[in-house]
């Protein structure tokens, strides 16, 4: 009799748990596509910086986001930082996972005119006019002054 307790019990625990629904950040999380973004993009470390190129020899930075999302998870984005941040959903700093752009404004005209990958651990890889592509960390006093948004186009 107490083992069919057991049995019994076990078996109510497991149903109850099947019919719960999983936290809402795993139905958010960025998973295989965000890695796959990260994966590509980091692949590209070390190539020049040429205002205006769109890869894969040398990048803009949004020539870069947009060449990397095509390639890696098969989006289309526009080609200007500027355009970038308006597509996609808004999402906050706190929030962001690898695969997310990071906008920031005001770096060599107003308004949003550089954008970034984020890699997650606070770090971001771009095509920056210093250093071609390469790994910033957010907390770097120049990109928080100038940290506009953040946008996700995998969730």
């Amino acid at each position: 009799m107490n083992l069919m307790k057991k049995i019994v019990a076990t078996l109510v625990l497991v149903a109850s748990v099947a019919v719960i629904p999983l936290p809402a950040m795993a139905a958010t999380s960025n998973g295989a596509r965000g890695a796959r973004v990260v994966r590509l993009a980091l692949s590209y470390l070390g190539r020049p910086y040429v205002f205006g190129a769109t890869g894969p020899r040398a990048f803009d930075c949004s020539g870069f986001t947009r060449y990397v999302m095509a390639r890696a998870v098969s989006i289309r984005l526009p080609r200007t930082a500027a355009s970038q941040s308006r597509v996609g959903r808004r999402i906050s700093r706190a929030t962001l996972q690898q695969g997310d752009l990071v906008f920031f404004q005001n770096t060599y005209k107003p308004g949003v005119s550089h954008v970034g990958i984020a890699l997650g651990n606070g770090r971001m890889v771009h095509a920056w006019t210093k250093g071609g592509v390469r790994i910033n960390r957010f907390s770097e006093h120049y990109f928080v002054a100038k940290y506009h948004s953040s946008r996700t186009m995998l969730r």
